[in-house]
């Protein structure tokens, strides 16, 4: 396997220098590895999914443009937040009032008085529900097309810097990982969430301590499929981490090598242009990094702020309609803001599970 990964390393090391070897300057060499990737169609999908920011812009700069973007959008996502909460209190007090009347008559809680809260607070968790999933597929789906493009590029542009197994390894295990979790979240977590928020509101209305207990074996389910698969992935790369970069390493140590002592008299020159070209690679790779990271968090930031809001917003409303002494009412709207926690959770993981992709492969060295 040694002497296949020094030939291949050899190989691509030559068809590098033939093709570049009157290259004048580490900036000329830039250039034409940058036209030879062909990231206009990675600018074009970064466009298409929702990202702001520009090919070039630098990490401090970025930031600070998705730290403007995030400000402008919190002002109507703030407001939303807390017209859902205020509403959901509302409902709560209201519930709580009518509680006391009938205790101060001295009847017992009536179930009109419950079942009337739960019907109100689904009503509203139910268009909140829908928007928050409908805001958190789209960006999962924006992420996972534009990571379509963005893996095989960053690979494509670490290969050039010699790190030839661990590219393929990196981007091989990035694609199985991110098509794994985006068909998980489509076909197993939303339908898991849907039925998480349905056994709430039966167990709220039927008072049915067992049907609770399984609406919690349902979020149990999503919490340890989302772990299992970022554990799988981290693991997988630190593993592939030891090993691919040994391998290169060895391989691009062997072509310098070769190349230097087998061609008489320009060997010396062609190991140097040899060097300059894996400089020049390196920096590109972390030009690419930098605009796919930024990418993926300007298209991921809103459905953060917004789903992150609403799970503020229930948790804050449950916590106040405990205090007045809502009865069962405010478990319920602190387990719908458990709801949110879970898509928030999801629309995170993707995110996270493209970022590390990228700084696995930005900090993947072959020398």
């Amino acid at each position: 396997m040694d002497r296949w990964m020094v030939l291949l390393g050899a190989l691509a090391l030559s068809a590098l220098l033939v093709g570049r070897a009157g290259a004048a300057s580490c900036e000329e060499i830039y250039t034409r590895q940058e036209e030879g990737l062909g990231l206009e169609a990675l600018e074009r999908e970064a466009r298409r999914g929702g990202g702001t920011v520009e090919y070039g812009t630098g990490l401090d700069d970025g930031l600070g443009q998705l730290a403007q973007q995030g400000g402008e959008a919190a002002r109507g996502i703030v407001r939303g937040a807390v017209r859902s909460g205020v509403v959901l209190l509302a409902v709560l007090l209201l519930c709580s009032v009518g509680d006391t009347v009938y205790a101060q008559a001295g009847a017992s809680r009536l179930r009109a008085v419950t079942l009337a809260g739960t019907l109100a607070i689904t009503a509203l968790a139910a268009a909140d529900t829908r928007s928050m999933m409908g805001v958190g597929t789209q960006a999962i789906s924006h992420m996972a097309s534009f990571a379509n493009v963005l893996l095989p590029t960053v690979a494509a542009v670490t290969v050039t810097t010699g790190a030839v197994a661990g590219a393929a390894a990196r981007q091989m295990a990035a694609v199985l990982f991110c098509n794994l979790l985006v068909n998980l979240i489509h076909r197993v977590l939303i339908p898991l969430v849907y039925g998480y928020i349905a056994l709430c509101v039966v167990q709220t209305a039927l008072d049915n301590e067992g049907v609770g207990r399984l609406a919690e074996m349902l979020k149990g389910m999503v919490t340890a499929l989302l772990t299992a698969v970022m554990t799988g992935f981290v693991g997988y790369l630190t593993l592939n981490s030891v090993v691919a970069g040994a391998a290169d390493a060895a391989a691009v140590k062997a072509a310098k090598f070769a190349i230097s002592g087998a061609v008489p008299v320009v060997g010396k020159i062609l190991s140097d242009a040899a060097e300059s070209i894996l400089a020049s690679a390196g920096v590109l790779r972390g030009t690419v990094g930098v605009f796919g990271a930024l990418t993926v968090l300007s298209i991921c930031l809103a459905p953060l702020l917004q789903t992150g809001g609403s799970y503020l917003a229930y948790k804050g409303a449950a916590a106040l309609g405990a205090v007045v002494g809502s009865g069962p009412l405010h478990k319920l709207a602190e387990r719908l803001g458990g709801a949110f926690g879970m898509i928030l959770g999801m629309t995170g993981c993707c995110c996270l599970l493209l970022l590390i992709a990228l700084v696995s492969s930005l900090t993947a060295t072959a020398a």
